[in-house]
């Protein structure tokens, strides 16, 4: 369980490192949700992007901490895991379909 959106989009961060390595170093949060888009993970990537960009203004823009617990975040880092890891345990590629 996550304590704040910040909390939250350090667990997508660490998510997306280890789960999808072939991102170039330095790699954005849009070049990642761009690529994860790509596997067909199931969230809803409107709300995905209007939370990313709130905590991007919070973290980068010196707005205030947007209210909830990153549940967007959190989602995704969820389905990353689920999508990526059965691809694994089933023995088929991880890259975007």
């Amino acid at each position: 369980m996550v304590r704040d959106v910040r909390e939250a989009y350090q667990v997508l961060d660490r998510t997306i490192e280890r789960f999808v390595p072939d991102l170039p170093p330095g790699f954005t949060w849009g070049d990642a949700l761009e690529r994860l888009k790509g596997y067909e993970i199931k969230v809803d990537w409107r709300r995905m992007e209007s939370s990313l960009a709130g905590y991007e203004a919070f973290r980068y823009g010196g707005q205030d901490m947007p209210p909830g617990g990153g549940e967007e975040a959190v989602s995704l880092s969820t389905q990353i895991r689920r999508r990526i890891v059965g691809y694994r345990n089933k023995g088929k590629s991880t890259g975007p379909s």
